[in-house]
């Protein structure tokens, strides 16, 4: 059984001495499963009229990110933990190095703090802010 929720979605990127903002908000649906939340909603991108699908799959200790549509990407996140995934469009594929710096998760906020890393070096850090309100809160 699902919920609707509202989400209000964060997410700072510092890469490359540049920083980028991304912010939106958007409807989706929440269940649980397993002994995991899964929350799924629709993401814009950023130059198009198009979306992907994402989907956390949030865990006391740990985090997964699905996207689907545009992007392909797989990702955990496990704070103080270097992970692998995978990320890839119509014209990349690429193996995904994330050490989670700080990862915190209730039922109405989600926080990811990471860095992306290649050949052994910061190449950006991704800080990610979900709030989620049920449908009924606002």
């Amino acid at each position: 059984m699902s919920e609707d929720i509202n989400i209000n979605f964060k997410m700072n990127i510092n890469n490359d001495d540049q920083k980028y903002e991304v912010q939106f908000s958007e409807q989706g649906k929440r269940y649980y499963k397993n002994q995991k939340t899964f929350i799924k909603f629709k993401e814009p991108l950023m130059h198009e009229l198009e979306y992907n699908q994402l989907t956390l799959i949030c865990a006391e200790d740990e985090m997964q990110i699905i996207r689907n549509g545009h992007v392909r990407m797989k990702q955990k996140y496990k704070e103080n933990e270097q992970t692998v995934g995978y990320y890839n469009n119509d014209n990349l594929f690429s193996e995904i190095i994330a050490y989670t710096n700080k990862y915190d998760y209730s039922n109405e906020n989600i926080y990811l703090n990471y860095d992306i890393i290649l050949d052994n070096n910061i190449i950006g850090n991704y800080q990610m802010e979900v709030n989620i309100k049920g449908v009924n809160e606002g």
